[in-house]
Order: structure tokens, then C-alpha cells, then sequence
């Protein structure tokens, strides 16, 4: 694999430099290989690994902070307007993880990788850099299992744990649905279509597939006594969709950027709340809740589900 390649996901061109030497090609080389394209087209956004004597950062502004079992994910602001995103030890502070986020977010620069994971810690990383870079072109990303049922899309949110892994193979098994992403749903209209695509990144379910489809519905899923599914109206379907968004919460920009691609695309995908049990049943429930909604019947005679490639 050469030195320099590009990918291309969701309508966008990315540009991977200096990620194919050493312990880093296998692992970025399989996630990878399946999104990229030969043609050199000019990339949208650039990932590379720090230039030698590039120097690192200091933090000027803690804008964000989490815990995620014993770390701590941060987002800082630097002083040239870039941000910088770490993962550090909860007990001692020290930078497991570091990624630099250019100003108008088309350049992310590996600073540290000391996670002793041949790459596979840093790629996965950027499950939370790339969809706040992504607003920029549209494309909104969803906590949520993407999946493909006789040619039309279906976002299954839900928090995790809470079930929406089993319900998307409970369609796998009994409907022979595909599985487009296990864990992020990247949402995009595309010549006037809602369109829902794979990418490389899909969190512990390791499902994911280089492939488009039209979306026609997302299911907000919580677990219950009984299964049952119904649609909500626009103003309940932006609360109840709106917890799964992936955003720069402490970006306004960015925020608002994230508030309208989804206003927009709840006046076309409906929304159907979901509760359910992890049974077969379930599956039944929601596909007769599905084929009871107007834009499941319509046909997109210009988009035809496959592959995405330029």
C-alpha cells in the first residue's frame, strides 16, 4: 500500500498520509481498503502523522471533557484556533492518545500514539473527530445501527446496551437485511435524496460495509414489555432523535450546523418510536409499522442501493 492514498465515503474524499508505514498498515490498511478509490481526486479532508520535529501543542482552553472507563476524552482549543483532542489517563493525567484539529477542520494531524495498539486505538479515535468534521459538508451522523431491507434504509437509534445490536440481527436472520454500519448512521441528501452510507468506523459491532442506500425511516428503540411501534409527529421525532445525534456539543457553529441538517431531514424521514423485546415478534411489529408509512411505498427511481465509489 503506498505511502499516500484517499478514501472515499458519504460524498466526501479523505487523504490518509504517512498512516501505511510501519505498525500502523495492517490494521488502517483492512478498515480502509474497501473505501479506496484510484483516482487522484483532491481530498476534502487530510489526516497525516505529525511531521518530525513538529512541535506539540499547549492547551489554552478546555472546552470538553468526558470519562470513558479509566480515561478521560478532551477537546481544548489552541490558541491558532485548531482543537486538540486527547485521551488521558484518569489516574495520573498522562496523553495516551493526541490528535490536532486544524481551524476549519480539513487537516487532523496524529500528534501522540502511545497506546501500544499498532494503530488500532488511533483509528478508532477518529469515530468522534470525523463527524464533527463532516457537518461541514452536510452529512449529519447518528448514534444508531444503519441497515438495508429490500433496497430501502433503516436507522435503528439507541443508547448503548440497549438493544439495537440484536434487534438489526434479528432482521439479519429472519429478513436477510444488510447491515450497512452496527454503530453510525451517516446521513446525506444527495441529489435531492436522503441517502445513508457505510464508513470505516462502527464502534464494538465490527458490521460495517462501503454501500448506499435511500433512507425511509428511523425507529428510536427502547425496550419494553411488549412490542409495539408507532409513528410520532415532527416536533416529538426531533426530541426523541435528538439525544443520538454526534456533534461538537461545545461548538455553537458546529451545533447548529448539526440542529438543521436534522430539522431538515425530519420533514421527510418519518419517525417511529419502538418498543420491543429481543424476539423474532419484534421484528414483525416494526415491519408492519414500516410498510404502513407513505414514503416506504415511494419509489427513488434515480437512486439504486450499492456501492460508493467515484
Amino acid at each position: 500500500m503506498p505511502d499516500f492514498f484517499r478514501v472515499f465515503f458519504a460524498g466526501v474524499v479523505y487523504s490518509f498520509d504517512g498512516f501505511a508505514r510501519g505498525e500502523f498498515s495492517e490494521f488502517w490498511k483492512w478498515k480502509l481498503d474497501p473505501y479506496r478509490i484510484a483516482r487522484a481526486s483532491a481530498p476534502d479532508l487530510w489526516f497525516r502523522n505529525r511531521d518530525l520535529g513538529e512541535a506539540l501543542p499547549s492547551v489554552s482552553e478546555r472546552m470538553y471533557e468526558v470519562q470513558e472507563g479509566f480515561f478521560l476524552r478532551q477537546v481544548s482549543a489552541l490558541s491558532d484556533g485548531s482543537t486538540l483532542w486527547r485521551s488521558v489517563r484518569k489516574k495520573n493525567g498522562e496523553v495516551f492518545l493526541s490528535y490536532r484539529v486544524s481551524r476549519d477542520r480539513s487537516e487532523v494531524v496524529l500528534l501522540e500514539d502511545h497506546s501500544a495498539t499498532r494503530g488500532q486505538t488511533a483509528f478508532e479515535y477518529l469515530c468522534h473527530i470525523v463527524p464533527a468534521c463532516m457537518l461541514d459538508s452536510g452529512i449529519l451522523t447518528l448514534h444508531g445501527v444503519l441497515m438495508e431491507y429490500e433496497g430501502k434504509g433503516v436507522i435503528l437509534c439507541a443508547p448503548s446496551g440497549t438493544g439495537k445490536t440484536t434487534h438489526a440481527r434479528l432482521w439479519r436472520d429472519k429478513r436477510n437485511a444488510l447491515i450497512l454500519n452496527g454503530d453510525r448512521a451517516v446521513c446525506r441528501k444527495a441529489d435531492g435524496i436522503w441517502t445513508g452510507y457505510g464508513l470505516p468506523w462502527s464502534g464494538t459491532s465490527g458490521e460495517q460495509i462501503n454501500r448506499s442506500v435511500p433512507i425511509k425511516a428511523i425507529a428510536v428503540l427502547e425496550r419494553g414489555e411488549k412490542n409495539e411501534a408507532y409513528r410520532v409527529e415532527q416536533l416529538q421525532a426531533f426530541g426523541a432523535v435528538l439525544p443520538h445525534i454526534l456533534c461538537p456539543t461545545w461548538d455553537a457553529g458546529q451545533s447548529g450546523k448539526a440542529m438543521d441538517i436534522l430539522e431538515e431531514l425530519l420533514r421527510k424521514i418519518p419517525v417511529i418510536r419502538f418498543k420491543c423485546r429481543p424476539d423474532p415478534e419484534s421484528v414483525e411489529i416494526l415491519q408492519t409499522a414500516l410498510e404502513g408509512l407513505p414514503q416506504w411505498r415511494e419509489k427513488e427511481s434515480k437512486f439504486q442501493p450499492g456501492s460508493c465509489s467515484l
